[in-house]
């Protein structure tokens, strides 16, 4: 996936080295924090479905996702993009699920305290866009949902 100029210039080499030798979840939210104290504030994040539901793949998931977040790149909106973190994070999937476990880890150690952290102004879901099967979040994802500082973004 080729990762637009506005995305690469927050990242440093160390980053990118880091990105590559991460053994957790855990290791990668710690990457994405120094990423984030190099965004001008404020900034916003693309959400919606990865591995289920969304367009149906994991690949046109992502393209959709790239897709949205160079179109707000490009509105002049600063974003901040997990695309960089989607590789290693299947690496780790893939391990767990070997393993026989759930990878809940990708919930509570890198997307939980994202968001909890308030440093994301806006979020824009794409799983509520047309072609997207339904998606849900649980009851806390419902709440994020309906705050005024959600917003939802079109895939057209």
């Amino acid at each position: 996936m080729q990762f637009s100029e506005e995305t690469k210039k927050y990242w440093e080499d160390k980053d990118w080295n880091d990105l590559e030798k991460a053994k957790s979840v855990a290791d990668l939210y710690i990457i994405a924090k120094r990423i984030i104290s190099r965004i001008p504030k404020p900034f916003v994040q693309v959400c919606g479905p990865i591995g289920t539901g969304g367009l149906g793949s994991i690949e046109a998931n992502l393209k959709l996702f790239n897709k949205a977040i160079k179109k707000l790149q490009n509105q002049g909106i600063n974003v901040f993009d997990q695309m960089p973190f989607e590789k290693p994070m299947q690496k780790l999937h893939d391990k767990s699920v070997a393993k026989g476990k759930y990878p809940e880890n990708i919930l509570t150690d890198f997307y939980c305290p994202l968001f909890e952290s308030g440093l994301i102004s806006t979020f824009y879901f794409l799983f509520k866009t047309p072609g997207f099967s339904s998606f849900s979040m649980g009851v806390e994802g419902a709440n994020l949902i309906l705050e005024p500082r959600v917003k939802i973004l079109s895939n057209s």
